[in-house]
């Protein structure tokens, strides 16, 4: 039997150890490469969450901002000192030291500073209604500036969708309108060319029309026809700025955006399942109902200003002895309002329309137009006594678009014109009553009378989109809510997760932004 050398056995240990140790090198370059995989993967996600934190941060400071100033949009609309890079957290500085608290341009800011210290930011984001394209703002959006399509007509709901559903190239809206219909009404009987649970039935899987209000605006999904190429429109990333991929027809998502420089929007924006509001005044407090009588009408008087009150005696008499006959005939406080003296303004009526008379029994009404703010603000004629029953669906004419202003009943097109001018000279104090179209002179005082019971400034409701970064970071989170509040401590009724749409928003892009 053939016996190794001393020789043979060192040759034949050296390769061995050679790959033994190759094998060790895999293996440890391997288990490196996964720790490191790991070690990011775990970066990213405290980053991401870090991000969502930031989101979060700003949802408690615009809330903190409700608390304070819920009715005034000043506060709240457009405000880039308080919603824009507004910094959470930072090792390296404060609120008050904050490099980009001087500086206009955070793109500046990063070019400027190759190695910027950790600063986690957020910014409150949103489109400007009727504004310029490819113009963002900093603050949130009143759902009551959209038309409620649970609380609308069903006049309303044709003249807005309509329209909209021809700029999407649908060349017959009506079956698709029916559809809806019947999907709120509650018979199971198909309008023409709509569709009820028997069509519903034989779809897979199947399921019954809901026969009731919609629980959000994606519900529109569930009715027949209805697609997100019409409920969104071209703009997939829901930024309302009309991008690259969203103006090139086929050439990439979405497929059928028709490049025509234009964007059309869907009907997303112009509705909302969300507005309702108690008969509260600017401050939340129960409004005083006239139908009380007149020592109840005095007394929540002198509870809400005291000695002051700034209203004429012959003003408060006038309003707490009003008779059943008066209230019956008010739909509004409006109606309360006679205009003795007043100056009509043409701006928005139609042309050569006779005068209407104040109902008879209020033309001897001492309330003059100073007054007529507080009287709306804090009288109410509603036959409810229950300042908390909720009506649903009043316009917000501080933030409304014109083609949801044009939905108001009773309105002209110049009305809706001039409001939407008016609205833009005023300061925001001068918005915070609803009687503003008429002291104002956007309105004449018929205008104002047939429209006043559909109207509002309040907003209980609003829509917040935030988007959660860093300078030091490129990861960033995109979250949205629509928050409530009506008693001291607001509801989150609805909240989504965006990020899988894209930042979307051009934050550092100082032409897509108008300082306010």
């Amino acid at each position: 039997m053939p016996q190794f050398s001393r020789r043979g056995r060192r040759g034949l240990i050296l390769p061995v150890v050679l790959a033994v140790t190759g094998l060790l090198v895999l293996v440890v370059t391997g288990f490196l490469y996964f720790l490191r995989a790991e070690v990011a993967g775990l970066d990213a996600a405290a980053d991401a969450q870090q991000a969502r934190l930031a989101c979060e941060s700003g949802l408690q400071e615009f809330l903190a901002t409700l608390r304070v100033a819920q009715h005034d949009l000043a506060a709240w609309y457009d405000v880039p000192l308080r919603f824009r890079h507004a910094l959470v957290w930072s090792p390296a500085f404060d609120r008050a030291s904050d490099p980009l608290r001087d500086v206009r341009s955070r793109r500046e800011y990063l070019e400027d500073t190759p190695n910027p210290p950790p600063a986690w930011r957020y910014s409150i984001v949103a489109e400007i209604p009727d504004g310029p394209p490819g113009v963002i703002r900093f603050g949130s959006t009143p759902e009551s500036g959209k038309l409620n399509i649970n609380a609308a007509s069903e006049e309303q709901i044709r003249r807005l969708l309509e329209p909209l559903l021809i700029e999407l190239n649908v060349e017959d809206p009506q079956p698709l309108i029916a559809s809806l219909l019947d999907w709120l009404d509650p018979d199971d009987e198909p309008r023409e060319g709509g569709a009820e649970s028997e069509y519903y039935q034989g779809l897979e899987p199947a399921y019954d029309a809901k026969n009731g209000p919609l629980d959000s605006i994606e519900e529109l999904l569930l009715v027949r026809g209805w697609t997100a190429a019409l409920v969104y429109g071209e703009d997939v990333n829901r930024n309302g700025i009309l991008d690259a991929n969203e103006d090139d027809g086929d050439a990439s998502f979405p497929y059928y955006d028709d490049a025509d420089g234009v964007l059309d929007r869907g009907v997303a924006p112009y509705i909302t399942v969300w507005s309702r509001e108690p008969d509260f005044d600017n401050l939340n407090r129960p409004r005083i109902n006239l139908r009380a009588g007149r020592q109840q009408v005095r007394q929540k008087l002198e509870e809400y200003f005291g000695d002051e009150i700034p209203l004429s005696e012959a003003t408060i008499n006038f309003l707490s002895g009003l008779n059943a006959q008066a209230l019956g005939q008010a739909r509004s406080v409006a109606d309360l309002y006679t205009g003795a003296g007043l100056e009509q303004t043409a701006a928005a009526s139609e042309p050569n329309a006779p005068a209407q008379p104040a109902p008879a029994a209020v033309q001897n009404s001492p309330i003059t137009l100073e007054e007529l703010p507080v009287v709306m603000d804090e009288f109410s004629v509603r036959s409810n006594p229950d300042p908390r029953a909720m009506v649903a669906g009043l316009i917000n004419i501080n933030t409304a678009p014109a083609r949801v202003l044009a939905l108001i009943p009773g309105i002209t097109d110049e009305a809706v014109a001039a409001i939407v001018a008016k609205r833009a000279e005023l300061d925001p104090a001068s918005l915070t009553t609803a009687a503003w179209p008429l002291t104002s002179g956007a309105v004449d005082l018929e205008t104002f009378r047939r429209i006043a019971p559909y109207i509002t400034i309040q907003a209980y409701q609003q829509h917040v989109e935030i988007l959660g970064y860093a300078d030091h970071r490129k990861l960033a989170r995109r979250m949205e809510w629509v928050v409530e509040r009506i008693g001291p401590v607001a509801q989150i009724l609805y909240h989504r997760d965006l990020t899988r749409l894209g930042l979307a928003w051009p934050i550092d892009e100082e032409q897509a932004v108008v300082e306010r």
